[in-house]
C-alpha cells in the first residue's frame, strides 16, 4: 500500500502524468510493475476524461459570459481547424492517440484531452484515443524503467 496513493496522484498531475509515477513506483518504491502501471494508467484517465467533459459543458457557458475569452477561443478553434482541416479530418482522433503517446512532457493526457475540446473532436472517440495513448505512453516508459533496474 505505501506508495500506491503517491503514484496514484502524481499519475493525475499535469506534468509527471505517468512518466513520472511509473519509475517512482517501480524504482523507488520497488512495487510489482504491473500494479503500478495499473494504478499509474487508471489515475493518468481520471483528469482526461474531466478536462474533456468539463471543458465541453464550460465552453458555451464561457463564450457566453466572458466574451474575450469566448472570442480568443472561437477564433483559435477556427483559425486551426481550417488551417488544419483535411489533417483534422483524416487523422484527428489517431494524432490525438499518438500525442498522448508520446512519453514527453506537455504531449500528455492532460494537453491532448485540451486539443481534443479545441479541435472538437467527439468526446467517446476522444476518449478512446487518449486512452490508447496512454496505453501505448504507458509501455514505453515501462519498458525505459525495467532497462533501468
Amino acid at each position: 500500500m505505501k506508495g500506491l496513493i503517491e503514484i496514484a496522484f502524481l499519475a493525475m498531475a499535469p506534468i509527471s502524468e505517468l512518466r513520472g509515477a511509473i519509475p517512482l513506483g517501480i524504482l523507488v518504491y520497488h512495487l510489482n510493475p504491473l500494479v503500478v502501471v495499473s494504478i499509474s494508467m487508471i489515475f493518468n484517465m481520471v483528469p482526461a476524461i474531466a478536462v474533456i467533459l468539463f471543458f465541453t459543458a464550460m465552453m458555451p457557458w464561457v463564450k457566453r459570459r466572458i466574451p474575450s475569452v469566448g472570442k480568443f477561443v472561437e477564433k483559435f478553434s477556427q483559425t486551426r481547424q481550417e488551417k488544419h482541416r483535411e489533417k483534422i479530418e483524416k487523422y484527428g482522433i489517431w494524432a490525438i492517440m499518438v500525442f498522448v503517446a508520446i512519453p514527453f512532457p506537455l504531449t500528455g493526457a492532460w494537453t491532448g484531452s485540451l486539443l481534443s475540446v479545441l479541435f472538437e473532436m467527439p468526446r467517446g472517440k476522444s476518449i478512446f484515443a487518449i486512452a490508447g495513448g496512454i496505453a501505448i505512453s504507458a509501455s514505453i516508459v515501462t519498458f525505459f524503467t525495467m532497462l533501468g533496474t
